[in-house]
């Protein structure tokens, strides 16, 4: 969500209703009293109006519909730019002067259980005539997930010539337009490689983009990740979002032994925030 987008919201659901509920507030209490203890206040139209009684009350508000800490933090941090920028621009009183945000305690990186991607490549393809050829493509597609951890968009992004099945590597174009080399095993590249044979036959074959869509042209980041949550859901595996794809390699790849160094290398890291979140994992496994 945007910085312009969490303002609205703010607004359109907490200041101009004055804090009273909604449906979805009631649904998602479990506790009846919460509802009715909420704070409301006379509705806000005015930004110079707003309190820090408004703040702390639509952030309550949000955890009480379940949403996370991390989610209320970054809230936060939308309005806290916002009447900043305000006071600089109006020079009005900042309701947020001050206020902390909200904590956010690290949770513990989602990784499959030991049989998981091995049930969801067994998962039949798509039927039709060209049920088999995306069978083979979504095998190679999963496999390579499984052996880089590459960003969805990084997976959808790849050419024909971005992968070399011989160097069992792949050139991949990550945030900001970053290029790195990743590894992958000798099990995928045979599977890249029937992949690829059988994309030669196909008659969109000279386009570049590396995964080709049934009817042809190529298979976006959305369309990977409808096939993934697919396969997933027929394996009856939970919560195989793409992005876990990513934190199970990372942390197999420490569990195996391999360096930090190196794991920010492959997974295209600019910071060592990640590693000290999947170092916290390693050690509470141990």
């Amino acid at each position: 969500m945007t910085h312009s987008e969490a303002v609205r919201w703010f607004a359109a659901e907490h200041l101009l209703v004055g804090g009273r509920p909604f449906d979805i507030d009631v649904r998602y209490d479990t506790d009846a009293d919460k509802s009715a203890d909420m704070v409301t206040f006379e509705p806000v139209r005015d930004w110079e109006l707003v309190a820090r009684v408004h703040i702390r009350s639509w952030l309550v508000r949000l955890r009480r519909r379940g949403h996370k800490d991390s989610y209320l933090n970054n809230q936060f941090r939308c309005l806290q730019q916002f009447f900043k920028w305000l006071a600089d621009e109006e020079d009005v009183p900042n309701p947020m002067r001050k206020l902390k945000p909200p904590t956010v305690v690290p949770e513990p990186v989602p990784v499959f259980e030991k049989d998981a991607t091995k049930r969801i490549l067994e998962m039949p393809g798509s039927r039709g005539a060209r049920g088999k050829t995306c069978k083979v493509r979504d095998t190679a597609i999963i496999m390579l997930l499984r052996d880089t951890g590459m960003r969805r968009q990084e997976l959808a992004g790849l050419t024909v010539d971005d992968v070399s099945v011989v160097d069992r590597r792949a050139l991949v174009t990550g945030k900001g337009g970053k290029r790195r080399f990743v590894k992958f095993t000798f099990e995928t590249a045979k599977a890249l490689d029937r992949y690829l044979r059988q994309r030669a036959k196909r008659s969109h074959a000279h386009l570049p983009h590396l995964w080709l869509s049934q009817k042809g042209g190529a298979l976006s980041a959305s369309g990977i990740y409808q096939m993934v949550r697919r396969r997933t859901e027929r394996a009856g595996v939970e919560g195989a979002y793409l992005h876990r794809y990513r934190h199970d390699f990372s942390h197999r790849y420490l569990d195996n032994g391999g360096s930090e160094g190196d794991l920010m290398e492959l997974n295209g890291w600019d910071s060592r925030q990640m590693l000290r979140r999947y170092g916290r994992i390693m050690c509470g496994a141990a």
